[in-house]
């Protein structure tokens, strides 16, 4: 047998020690390496992969939007972690007839129709593709998200978690929970649209005076209904007001009035007058500017438009709030519906002139 140097038998042995080192590091490593993480995505998607273990079909958790009709879908209600975690998920086709604002729209608001008066709702956008928002409840969570498909077809989920009393139970809730909003967040990023000051302060006071009801808005305007009567509110109006109005409500007299609403009549000589240009007498407000008010008919089309001086001296800004008459029925001013409509327009106006003071005056 040929003997090994010293030198060949270190170089022997150390070559040994690598080979078995790396036999026996092999299990051990496999066992430290993390598991892929599943895609944020899936706990959009996958309710078992968010609840980690399986779901039942439960009651929908009141107050669940309910909405029917114009190809609504309505999926059943999911629940978990003892009926704390649920879900539940709508559907609905992009061209589903509109009742005066869109069907995403009506969603948007029935969703978040169960908050308290004083909470605060957003409304609808018309170029929202995509939106989400994570609503509190006290200690409960609401998730909502509304998603439109290059089929055009839309979806809608609402997520609702309870949080369970038992610390170590919540805190582990509370981490799916919030891999749950950050997977939403990324799925549903903010859609931002800058819009002028006055634009966005009219658009504040619509919300207001929306309350939970249905409203959206739009690049032209805002839509809403209101005691069945479908209603357009404009931007502000581009351009200066030609009649000289007062901020301070006691420099106008009842002849200015009258003189102002001739000068009104020359501007719109097809107009049918329902309610000459008039002072508005607000109720108990906090105290704010004067706010004017007339109503026509052009053609089929009812309007009400609502004059606010600025206490500055600035421009007189102009919101005109319409809805469209039945064919021929702007021919009978004196007509029950036209008394209807022209009821429901001037007491939105005055709402909005009310909200106007509160928020910014």
């Amino acid at each position: 047998m040929t003997k090994l140097n010293q030198a060949s038998r270190r170089a022997l042995a150390a070559g040994v020690a690598f080979v078995l080192g790396m036999a026996c590091a092999g299990p051990a490593q496999a066992a430290r390496t993390p598991r892929k993480p599943a895609p944020a995505a899936d706990l959009v998607s996958d309710f078992k992969l968010l609840a980690q273990q399986r779901p039942w079909t439960c009651p929908a958790p009141a107050p669940m939007p309910e909405l029917k009709g114009q190809g609504w879908t309505a999926g059943d209600a999911a629940c978990a972690w003892q009926n704390r975690l649920s879900t539940r998920r709508w559907t609905w086709s992009g061209d589903a007839a509109p009742d005066c604002v869109s069907n995403q729209a009506r969603w948007w608001a029935q969703a978040q129709a169960g908050l308290p008066p004083q909470a605060a709702r957003s409304v609808w956008q018309a170029g929202w593709t995509v939106r989400s928002t994570l609503l509190a409840e006290g200690d409960a969570q609401r998730l909502l998200m509304v998603t439109r498909g290059r089929d055009g077809q839309w979806v809608a989920t609402e997520w609702r978690w309870n949080p369970n009393p038992r610390p170590a139970t919540r805190r582990w809730q509370e981490g799916r929970w919030q891999g749950l909003v950050e997977a939403v967040r990324k799925a549903a990023p903010p859609q931002a649209s800058a819009v002028a000051p006055d634009t966005a302060r009219v658009q504040s006071v619509f919300a207001a005076i929306l309350g939970s009801r249905a409203g959206e808005i739009g690049l032209e305007g805002m839509a809403m209904a209101s005691n069945g009567t479908c209603l357009a509110l404009s931007n502000p109006l581009p351009g200066q007001s030609k009649l000289p109005l007062s901020w301070n409500a006691t420099d106008s007299r009842l002849e200015q009035r009258a003189a102002t609403h001739l000068q009104l009549s020359r501007q719109l000589p097809h107009a049918d007058w329902l309610t000459p240009f008039k002072l508005l007498a607000l109720p108990a407000a906090p105290a704010g500017g004067a706010k004017f008010l007339a109503t026509w008919i052009e053609g089929d089309q009812l309007n009400s438009q609502l004059w606010i001086p600025q206490k500055t001296g600035g421009h007189t800004l102009r919101v005109r709030m319409s809805t469209r008459l039945a064919p021929g029925q702007g021919a009978h001013p004196e007509s029950a519906p036209v008394a209807r409509a022209k009821q429901v327009l001037e007491h939105e106006l005055e709402a909005f002139a009310s909200q106007w003071t509160a928020r910014h005056e």
